[in-house]
Order: structure tokens, then sequence, then C-alpha cells
């Protein structure tokens, strides 16, 4: 009789250990979900996020880098950014800064065009801008060192979308003609946007200084927040 109480309560405390242990499953496995809730799409807005951020560096980068080569060679660079992509409308890197298409070709497009035969000294406020470009189509057309990027095709390339708010800008080495500038801003965006309002837009600002900002586009005011 003795042996069959213990037998009992052994059993009974096995079942009631079992249960807690169902219980803390059951309470882990709720927890996990909660957190997974939150935290994939937390990281996949921040991979999102930083795909955007470190391509528009890269694009400044590059436009720094052109700048400083024109400022060496006392040429000047015409940019036509609405010949595959029409003015503020988003679309592929390829169709607006970059070169190199996703089949590896690349593109005959004349969205930069940088030249000119022209004497620097001789430039004057009696010139007119097609003064500046006496060169063919091809010259120079969007070949190394005269890109917008250094390196295209790159994993935040394919990651993002692109837009400008102005179809020309005319980039002129310092000291040449100032009243030849313009202003120009092209936003960068993730793909995945459209699906995740909270992911923000970036843009790049070329003034008519030719100084060169980046910051975040604010859809309120239309300006780029630099501060």
């Amino acid at each position: 009789m003795r042996n069959r109480m213990l037998m009992h309560k052994a059993t009974s405390l096995k079942q009631t250990k079992t249960g807690f242990s169902l219980l803390e499953v059951l309470v882990t496995i709720t927890i996990v979900s909660i957190i997974s809730a939150y935290a994939i799409p937390t990281y996949r807005r921040t991979l999102s996020q930083g795909h955007v951020d470190r391509y528009t560096q890269f694009l400044k980068t590059g436009l720094f880098s052109l700048r400083s080569r024109l400022a060496k060679t006392k040429q000047i660079c015409r940019f036509n950014l609405n010949q595959d992509l029409a003015t503020r409308e988003f679309g592929a890197p390829s169709k607006l800064v970059e070169f190199i298409q996703a089949d590896g070709s690349r593109s005959d497009s004349q969205r930069l065009k940088c030249c000119s035969d022209k004497d620097p000294s001789t430039l004057d406020d009696s010139l007119t801008k097609d003064d500046f470009y006496l060169c063919t189509a091809t010259d120079l057309q969007g070949k190394p060192p005269y890109r917008f990027l250094a390196l295209e095709g790159t994993r935040e390339s394919k990651e993002v979308e692109v837009a400008a708010l102005q179809a020309e800008y005319e980039l002129i080495p310092s000291g040449i003609s100032a009243k030849q500038y313009n202003q120009l801003t092209i936003l960068v965006k993730s793909r995945h946007s459209d699906n995740e309002p909270r992911l923000r837009t970036r843009c790049i600002e070329l003034e008519g200084s030719a100084q060169i900002h980046s910051g975040t586009w604010n859809d309120d005011t239309g300006f780029c927040d630099t501060s």
C-alpha cells in the first residue's frame, strides 16, 4: 500500500513537471514570435536603409571626384539626365547615373558629356553654352574616369532607385564662368520603399557654385534637408 502511494505521488510529480515544461515551451515560443515580429521587419528596414545610405555616399564621392578632375583638366561636363528616364521619375541607376547595364553592355546614352576645345581663359560672358561643347557627341562620353560613380553595378545599385529633379546641369570648374551654373538634385530611395514608408529617401544637391551636399529628402517641404 505504501509503495503504491509513493508510486502515485511520483507519477503526479512527473506529470506536474512535464506540464510545466510544456508551458515553458509555449511561453518561449510566444516570446520568440513577438520578438521576431518586431525584429525581422526592423532588420530588413535597417538593411534597406543601409543600401540607400551607402549608394548615396558612393554617388556623392563620385561627383566629388569628377569635379576634382575637371578642376585639373579645365574641362566642362554637361549632364543630360532625361535621356533614359523622365525628370522626377524613379528608376534603376543604370538609367540615370550608371553606364553599365544589367546584361553587362554599355549604354550609348549621352547623359554625361565632358569636353571643351577652348582655352579656359577665353570662356567669358559673351559665349553661349554651345560654345563650350564643340566636341563630338562621343568624346569622353561616360568613359572612365568621366563617370558619375567610380564603381558601377554594386550590390547597393541593385537595391535602390534614383531620380533627378532637373534634366540638365553643367559642372564647370571654379573660376571659369559662374553665370553658367544651375542646380541639380538627385534622389536615392530603396526599391522597397513603397512597402515600407519609414524608409528615408536621401538626396544629393549640386549647387550653382559646384558645391555638393547630401541629406534627407523632405516630402512635405520639397527640399533636401542637409543640416
